[in-house]
């Protein structure tokens, strides 16, 4: 898969909160690396699980830039959580397959990212109890 092929079906999985087609295009063993858990986890349905809340906790998210050099994916986000404004950064890194492989995520300002991490810490917690 291309890039461009991955875009298209990130794209298509986020604006459709869709598990299996984000399953799809994510290695097993992808390592996330998330503004709200201090320690990076490579368990891919835990990774699942944290995106699915991102979407439902981040209102009004879109995706404004992307930049893509090789096998990197820099994605600009916006979004609203309880009426703060928000910018983020997914950086993506894709496998020879094409399949997500890493992904880190900046998140900004700090008065928004506090109320996403608490937000966020529950959605973890009822995965994980020990991750968060």
């Amino acid at each position: 898969m291309t890039p461009a092929e991955f875009l298209h079906l990130w794209h298509k999985a986020v604006l459709s909160k869709d598990a299996a087609l984000l399953s799809s295009i994510i290695a097993e063993g992808c390592e996330l690396h998330s503004p709200v858990v201090w320690k990076p986890t490579s368990d891919k349905a835990y990774l699942i699980h944290i995106l699915q809340g991102v979407i439902d906790t981040i209102d009004d998210f879109a995706y404004r830039e992307e930049w893509v050099k090789e096998n990197g994916i820099i994605l600009e986000f916006t979004g609203t959580v309880a009426g703060k404004g928000l910018v983020g950064i997914d950086k993506i890194t894709l496998g020879e397959d094409g399949r997500m492989i890493r992904i880190e995520v900046l998140i900004r300002p700090m008065n928004t990212y506090i109320e996403f991490a608490t937000r966020m810490r529950e959605h973890a917690l009822a995965f994980k109890k020990e991750i968060a």
